[in-house]
């Protein structure tokens, strides 16, 4: 019994390979950035709630 796999042209590979990339770029760095900047920002505020501000 012979596999059947459905071929995909260079166009729709091409296609799908430029909305993945669309969506890394729109979507996926712009919310890792600003998840890693809240986090850190978090975190240094609640090291400043617990231990107090750095002094000089």
């Amino acid at each position: 019994m012979a596999d059947h796999l459905p071929t995909e042209t260079p166009a729709e590979v091409k296609s799908k390979e430029l909305k993945a990339l669309g969506f890394i770029i729109v979507l996926l760095f712009p919310i890792l950035t600003i998840s890693g900047i809240g986090a850190y920002g978090l975190i240094i505020w609640i090291i400043q709630a617990f231990a107090g501000v750095a002094s000089h």
